[in-house]
């Protein structure tokens, strides 16, 4: 009976802690925002993802998390752009700049012993510019950190993290608060 109890006991807690990886990020505004009159005027979207130099990232990577920011704005508004990441730049084309400043996948066996050792972090900036002529119309810092422990916090990896990570991208885009 124990051994069925704590079995029982061992699923709900993991089944209740398995979104936190993948929970949104946090997002805010640097400087002056966009008016929704202004984000109106934008049609398309073009999202690129770009490490900063020294952040070590492949094409494969910025290129899964570009498409893992399409698919969150599809999911959120899904007629807010005609088209996402399409080949030719119009001058309705909303241009995203996705900066990355930090990728630290962490360490899982430092977040298996301890809660916040071994964290996997990943920042960056977000800039909106006009396509075509490269005006900034705004700009948002993004931060995704995961630190829980234990077996959940070793078996979890940047991937896991990168999907809150992008949920928030594809908010500060949408303009969400």
């Amino acid at each position: 009976m124990y051994i069925k109890f704590t079995f029982i006991a061992f699923i709900i807690s993991t089944v209740l802690i398995s979104g936190c990886a993948s929970t949104s990020g946090s997002h805010q505004i640097v400087g002056t925002p966009m008016s929704s009159s202004q984000a109106a005027k934008y049609s398309d979207l073009q999202v690129t993802v770009q490490p900063n130099s020294g952040i070590s990232l492949s094409q494969i990577d910025t290129e899964r998390m570009s498409k893992l920011i399409a698919e969150n704005i599809k999911t959120e508004n899904p007629s807010r752009f005609n088209t996402i990441n399409a080949t030719t730049l119009g001058p309705k084309t909303l241009k995203a700049s996705v900066m990355i400043k930090n990728y630290e996948e962490g360490n899982a066996f430092g977040r298996f012993l301890l809660a916040g050792v071994g964290q996997i972090h990943i920042d960056a900036d977000v800039i909106l510019s006009e396509a075509t002529s490269n005006e900034k119309l705004a700009q948002h810092e993004v931060n995704k950190t995961f630190a829980w422990g234990g077996i959940y916090g070793a078996t979890t990896n940047i991937k896991d993290v990168e999907v809150g990570f992008c949920k928030a991208v594809a908010e500060s885009i949408l303009g969400k608060e």
